[in-house]
């Protein structure tokens, strides 16, 4: 249970760091925001949430500790939204798609 409460702490410091960035900005908009981090933040939940269930089977492999859900609750988001990015046709990237 407590590598669940990890990944949830991951995500959420991950979102209120996202929430720090951008809160100073004075064109920002609260729909804008959570339209932008709902959809990262659950698959985010469910696949951190899948990697601490089927923690038994990647113990050969990489053993999940408390440190490693809180880091898979923060890195997993932050490479989602990077991914999502990348393909988005209205942010400017220099993969150019």
């Amino acid at each position: 249970m407590i590598l669940y409460i990890a990944v949830l702490f991951g995500c959420l410091i991950y979102i209120l760091t996202q929430l720090n960035g951008v809160l100073t900005k004075p064109d920002f908009e609260w729909g804008i925001f959570l339209k932008t981090n709902v959809i990262p933040t659950v698959i985010n939940l469910l696949v951190g949430c899948a990697l601490v269930l089927g923690k038994d089977e990647l113990a050969n492999i990489y053993p999940i500790t408390f440190l490693s859900a809180l880091i898979i609750g923060f890195a997993g988001q932050a490479i989602f939204k990077k991914l999502v990015n990348a393909f988005d046709s209205k942010v400017p990237t220099k993969i150019g798609l």
